[in-house]
């Protein structure tokens, strides 16, 4: 008589999971179950602690960047044809993306509604070198008055490039367990340090990534 065994509780999971992210886990665990599993909480787990860092950089640095265009274009500077010549379509269409969906759901169309509407990657795309000459040329200092000596605006596209990056692979539920996450968490508070270092000191103690990425299994 042959005996049936119980499938493992990774196998039951399989579907809801899908095989190739069981796959992603299943070989960083050394094809242990039991750890892979583990893994797989302790990715979720990490994903949700970056959420403070990441929400404090993106928040300080689009308004940051906005008041530094804002003072070349005015204070709807998004509406500016100056501005949006230089900014060219691609961006255009995330502004207008924007107004669609406040005009859609009856909200005011204004400056503060347009800021927290539109992605990161706008106001990463917003450090790029084709804006020096008519805002970073005179705004970097005055908009970023705590930037180190020796670090320019390529410093900080640079960085918040890295934090895009994370942040898309955590709100696409991708695994992290091959990343440099203490590299990307030293990332993200250096970049807050520069951008809002009273910020950084405030969220600091209460950043559970850390203690997360010591206990990873």
């Amino acid at each position: 008589m042959v005996l049936k065994t119980q499938p493992s509780l990774i196998d039951q999971l399989r579907p809801a999971l899908s095989d190739d992210r069981v796959g992603s886990y299943l070989k960083a665990a050394g094809f242990d179950p039991d750890r892979a599993l583990a893994l797989y909480l302790w990715n979720a787990q990490i994903g949700e602690a970056f959420h403070l860092p990441l929400q404090a950089v993106e928040v300080s640095l689009r308004n940051r960047i906005s008041s530094a265009f804002a003072a070349v274009f005015g204070p709807d500077w998004w509406r500016d044809p100056d501005f949006r010549r230089i900014a060219g379509p691609e961006r255009i269409d995330d502004i207008e993306l924007v107004v669609r969906r406040l005009t859609d759901k009856h909200r005011v169309v204004n400056t503060g509604q347009i800021v927290s509407g539109l992605s990161f990657g706008f106001w990463v795309a917003l450090l790029q070198a084709r804006y020096n000459p008519k805002v970073w040329s005179a705004q970097l200092k005055l908009a970023f008055p705590h930037l180190p000596l020796g670090k320019a605006r390529s410093d900080i596209a640079y960085a918040a490039s890295r934090i895009a990056f994370l942040r898309n692979r955590i709100s696409h539920h991708e695994p992290l367990i091959r990343l440099d996450l203490s590299a990307f968490y030293a990332d993200a508070m250096a970049l807050l340090e520069w951008v809002w270092p009273l910020k950084a000191r405030w969220i600091r103690p209460h950043c559970r990534v850390p203690p997360l990425l010591r206990s990873k299994p």
